[in-house]
């Protein structure tokens, strides 16, 4: 991704197209909002068609009066919908020159009081790139990253037909007005290589039945998790590293439904052995469902759905996790090449495409036992384990 070609265009009146084909399947024309005008807006209505709307940080509206609609159910592509609203000097709100109006005058982070409401731009409240990967953030980060305010005007591409999920049309769309496009992925790792997402904030002594190690926390600067390593020797040179996902059915409570904790009990023995490794625990319980979640899966599991199924059947993703957090505490640590202790090729391609130099990967087993067999066998054929 070319951000210094993106701005050109920007800067040139013309939007960009964000695709989205993992989440919603669907491409939005973008805008900075402060330099939106009467020309981009008719655009975006003309040839966007979907609903117009300026987007920005959730904590921004709520610290300037705006407030949310009332939602009526959920689920996981939901968007998080502000008030709609005109700027108060405007006649009808209508016109592609009064909406455009609107979006810039939203940028310069204006109180409700100077708008009407309800109006004709919908606004919506991002939830930060890390937390979501949406339009909305991905648009807002699109913009800073270009060097604007986080503030973007974006409308949803319908065909002529007015259906969504055309990727066939948004790709001629995009040649008939010769617009880039970027996917929500491709904003998001030039994100993660620009920003820090995660900061280290203490490090102690830990000896364990294991052997001894230093325990490193780390506060994640977006989603407020506190994600922590342990370390044992250098870790600027070739180092072993294990990154496991918490499972605290497994770590805490020695579940026999997985080999979570086994897989973990295991890293620390080898990593004390070599005298050399940091073992990363990342708070992605469930695969990033969470500890409720999963114990719905847990229920259905037992019904004779293996994990994968599970996750879909109460509306998740069979896998939700990112190591884009893991990377940053490895490059804190200045552990960029390391030796890779997984069965999950995933993890691998991840560090990877986030910047840290796998040399290699190792094996990492748990415990077979008559309660996970079912489960190990999943991993292996429908997560593509090494097992």
């Amino acid at each position: 991704m070319n951000i210094s070609k993106i701005r050109d265009e920007f800067l040139k009146g013309k939007p960009v197209i964000i695709t989205d084909r993992n989440r919603e399947s669907e491409g939005d024309m973008v805008f900075p909002s402060e330099i939106a005008d009467e020309k981009i807006i008719n655009m975006f209505i003309t040839h966007g068609r979907g609903l117009l709307c300026t987007c920005t940080d959730e904590n921004i509206l709520t610290e300037n009066g705006f407030f949310k609609l009332p939602v009526n159910g959920y689920d996981k592509h939901y968007t998080n919908f502000f008030i709609p609203v005109d700027y108060k000097k405007s006649d009808t709100g209508i016109s592609a020159y009064e909406r455009a109006q609107t979006v810039k005058k939203l940028s310069e982070k204006p109180k409700i009081s100077e708008f009407i409401y309800p109006g004709h731009v919908s606004l919506l409240g991002g939830k930060g790139l890390e937390n979501r990967r949406g339009h909305t953030e991905a648009s807002v980060e699109l913009c800073e990253l270009c060097g604007f305010s986080r503030f973007s005007v974006i409308v949803e591409i319908l065909d002529e037909k007015g259906n969504s999920h055309n990727f066939d049309y948004i790709r001629e769309l995009s040649e008939k007005f010769k617009i880039l496009t970027v996917s929500v992925e491709e904003i998001f790792e030039e994100m993660i290589s620009k920003k820090n997402i995660v900061k280290k904030v203490s490090e102690a002594f830990l000896p364990t039945e294991y052997g001894n190690f230093k325990i490193v926390g780390f506060e994640g600067l977006y989603d407020g998790k506190e994600d922590f390593l342990i370390y044992k020797g250098n870790t600027d040179g070739e180092v072993y590293v294990r990154v496991h996902s918490e499972c605290v059915t497994g770590d805490v409570l020695s579940s026999l439904k997985c080999d979570c904790g086994n897989q973990l009990k295991n890293s620390m023995k080898y990593i004390n052995e070599k005298n050399n490794g940091i073992i990363i625990y990342l708070r992605q319980e469930g695969r990033n469902i969470g500890i409720t979640d999963k114990i719905r899966t847990y229920e259905l599991q037992d019904r004779g759905y293996d994990t994968y199924e599970a996750n879909e059947k109460i509306g998740r993703y069979p896998d939700e996790r990112d190591y884009d957090i893991a990377a940053q505490m490895l490059k804190a640590m200045a552990a960029e090449n390391i030796i890779l202790l997984t069965n999950n090729p995933e993890k691998k391609k991840s560090l990877e495409k986030y910047g840290i130099n796998v040399l290699r990967t190792e094996r990492i087993y748990g415990e077979e036992n008559d309660f996970n067999r079912f489960y190990l066998k999943t991993k292996k054929e429908r997560f593509n384990h090494i097992l």
